[in-house]
């Protein structure tokens, strides 16, 4: 015990003799009595002079010959902060070593280091600024230019303890300062936020404390809190003050970037309405620095509702607001009253226009021809057009096609969209643009007429289409000329991956036969194309159980020109969806056993057939599921439709059950189509009992189906981990392609 407390006697005298005590004999007798040990012997000598004490206390006599180091006079300091008696005394004590440690770190180079006063991180906070970069760049004195930042624990902490010692004294204004010279020199570092933060909260400063403790936290974003308990001090201090303060700031008040991240996921009608929370609000968010937030004008439907849409003077004012360049995006709803004036602003305005969309034109009207060019259009729709060939207006003239101004925009655009074809387009020498960067073209005509549209000309107009889609009422097609295009075979739409065709039954059979046969023939043109190798994704949406055989027969007798067994491959076809009508199995062979072979089918429908007037109940769709043998067991199917399908009720048990046994057979099947409206209203109990097996049987994600509200149904999908989703039957367009 004596050789204990002697050493602990020793450390203490050193600490106080590092203190610069004259009276080392009352420097002792007082570290003595304050660790608590009984002077009862001490040699008695003496009073030596001051130089003969520098000697007299570095022989080994009294103590060795081992200057202090910062872990020492930290470790000193804090004793005397422990100790019980002479709180006050010992604070002032521990002080003087805490601060003789700062001052023996090797950063101070043996000059006086002094703290920096150019850094204000109260109103940087306010401000909404980064503390971080406050401490970390923020200097216009001296300090910064003489000394560099300093992340030796022991300086760091040495202030730490120092401020604490400031804060046990009740010197707030003290601890404050240490607290952000910890910040200032290791700005990396979690301790100095989480002193600074503490003594704020000390001084009622909440809010400022949770912007210290928040700056610290993503500071040290990279650094697990596992590794480092002052980070995980630091997240704790954080939670308390995060439910008050960082659901209520007033988003303004945060970087720039941020603000404009912020409120981008706000409707262009939403941020119109944000200009009335205040002044300061309006002048902030139409700030150039938040010129993004005005460049998408995407008017939704429901702003009529709730506001009439702007005038052209405001449009021009609000465009102001985007910057150079203008708008970049420019949708308008249906039944928004655009008229000329608003259209001239809106486009005038925005030279660097990249999408527009007008969903309607409720009056003729003239789109620019004045030599303006959009080099940056990539997207023009026009839906709802007046210029088709029942109105015979002229291109470019009020309510026309806008031909020129899509001619002046050919550099750049690659995706329209329209509704009304113009007469032109019928011409033998048709007036088309030559669009040659075009990918996507989609087009109607709501009123068509009798004269059939020349595909091989829009092959001229666009040469390298990758997606086309024609109808639901384009009914009169033409392949011709033929010669030509037999000529010209290996040139026309070698990119063509996508082809959608769509078309009314009761408007198609009611025309003339010779116009039925040309239609047909343009889309057996269309899918021989490159040996159909070319195409991704057919999608065909019209009731043709009459034509089918035509269309997909691998023959030419009833369809001369191409047969799918000379001139179709499919090698590459990654889905086929045929919902609406029913192939035979036969047909659907030749479009897709070769991308099985290759595996490159993802996706394909299945349209059963009514049974006949002899049949029993499920006997067509038994007959019909059976002919697709040739299909069981493909790896590279994703996703089945199956439509308008019935099969017989008299099933025992899952293995009697055509559709389900089929569907087991597909190992990387993942979602179903199941549309069948024979069962929805007449039937629900038999559907359901074939969703059960289906689910039993098969490993999938995703079901899509018309009987979506079936509590059972969702139960029990639930339990197998399956989704159970309404079945819309909406295409998105243009089509993903994959790489």
């Amino acid at each position: 015990m004596a050789g204990t407390a002697g050493a602990e006697l020793n450390g203490e005298l050193v600490a106080a003799i590092a203190l610069g005590a004259v009276d080392w004999f009352a420097a002792a007798r007082d570290v003595a009595s304050t660790a608590g040990v009984a002077v009862l012997e001490i040699p008695i000598c003496p009073v030596p002079g001051p130089s003969q004490l520098s000697q007299d206390i570095m022989s080994p006599y009294w103590v060795s010959k081992i200057e202090p180091t910062m872990a020492d006079l930290i470790g000193s300091g804090r004793q005397l902060c422990a100790a019980r008696k002479y709180k006050a005394k010992n604070y002032r004590r521990a002080l003087g070593l805490f601060t003789s440690a700062m001052k023996s770190c090797p950063c101070a180079r043996d000059i006086k280091r002094g703290r920096c006063t150019c850094k204000d991180f109260e109103k940087v906070a306010t401000q909404g600024g980064s503390i971080f970069r406050e401490a970390m760049y923020t200097c216009h004195c001296d300090i910064g230019r003489t000394f560099s930042k300093c992340d030796n624990l022991h300086h760091i902490e040495a202030l730490d303890f120092r401020a604490t010692t400031f804060v046990a004294l009740g010197e707030l204004e003290h601890a404050m300062k240490d607290a952000e010279w910890m910040l200032e020199l290791a700005p990396r570092l979690p301790d100095g936020y989480l002193r600074l933060g503490k003594i704020a909260q000390l001084q009622k400063n909440d809010e400022f404390a949770w912007n210290i403790y928040t700056s610290g936290i993503e500071a040290n974003e990279e650094t697990s809190v596992d590794t480092s308990s002052k980070l995980q001090q630091l997240h704790d201090a954080c939670k308390p003050l995060n439910w008050r303060f960082n659901c209520r700031r007033d988003p303004l008040c945060l970087p720039a970037e941020l603000v404009t991240h912020i409120f981008s996921y706000l409707t262009f009608d939403q941020i119109l309405l944000c200009l009335r929370v205040s002044k300061q609000w309006t002048c902030t968010l139409t700030s150039p620095v938040h010129a993004p937030l005005w460049r998408d004008m995407t008017f939704e439907s429901s702003y009529r509702v709730t506001k009439r849409f702007p005038s052209p003077e405001e449009l021009r004012r609000i465009l102001s607001w985007a910057g150079d360049g203008g708008a970049r995006k420019i949708v308008t709803p249906l039944f928004m009253e655009l008229n000329q004036s608003m259209l001239t602003v809106m486009l005038e305005a925005s030279p660097s226009l990249e999408h527009l969309a007008i969903e309607e034109l409720q009056s003729p009207i003239e789109f620019p021809s004045n030599g303006m060019i959009w080099n940056r259009l990539k997207y023009f729709s026009l839906r709802d057009g007046s210029f088709g060939i029942r109105y015979g207006r002229r291109v470019d003239e009020p309510g026309g096609f806008p031909h020129s101004f899509l001619q002046h925009s050919a550099s750049s655009l690659e995706h329209l969209y329209f509704e009304g074809i113009p007469a032109q387009w019928y011409d033998r020498e048709p007036l088309i643009p030559f669009l040659p960067k075009l990918k996507t073209l989609r087009m109607n005509e709501p009123l068509c007429g009798h004269i059939p549209l020349s595909i091989f000309h829009l092959s001229i107009a666009f040469p390298r289409l990758e997606q086309l889609f024609i109808g639901p009422n384009l009914l009169n097609l033409d392949s011709k000329p033929v010669a030509i295009w037999r000529e010209k075979w290996g040139n026309v739409w070698p990119h063509l991956k996508v082809l959608v065709f769509h078309f009314d039954l009761h408007d198609f059979m009611g025309r003339s036969i010779i116009h039925q046969m040309k239609t047909l023939s343009t889309i057996r043109h269309l899918v021989c194309l490159n040996r159909g190798n070319s195409l991704q994704h057919i999608h065909f949406g019209f009731v043709a159980e009459e034509w089918s055989d035509i269309l997909f027969s691998r023959s030419d007798d009833l369809l001369p020109g191409f047969s799918l067994a000379e001139y179709a491959e499919f090698q590459n076809l990654r889905s086929f969806r045929s919902n609406q009508f029913c192939m035979s199995p036969d047909g659907a062979r030749s479009f897709l056993f070769n991308a099985m072979k290759t595996k490159q089918l993802t996706s394909f429908d299945i349209k059963f057939p009514k049974d006949g007037v002899s049949d029993r109940v499920g006997d067509a769709s038994t007959r019909h599921l059976k002919a697709y043998e040739w299909a069981r067991g493909a790896p590279s199917i994703q996703q089945l439709g199956c439509h308008g399908f019935r099969f017989g009720p008299n099933s025992k048990n899952d293995e009697d059950m055509p559709l389900p046994q089929f569907l087991a057979t597909f190992p990387n099947l993942r979602t179903l189509i199941l549309n069948s409206w024979m069962y929805y209203n007449d039937k629900p109990a038999e559907f359901l009992n074939l969703l059960l097996a289906i689910l039993r049987c098969t490993h999938l994600e995703t079901i899509y189906t018309g009987l979506v509200d079936n509590e059972p149904l969702k139960q029990a999908a639930g339990e197998h981990g399956v989704r159970v989703m309404g079945w819309h039957g909406l295409e998105q367009w243009p089509i993903p392609l994959g790489a």
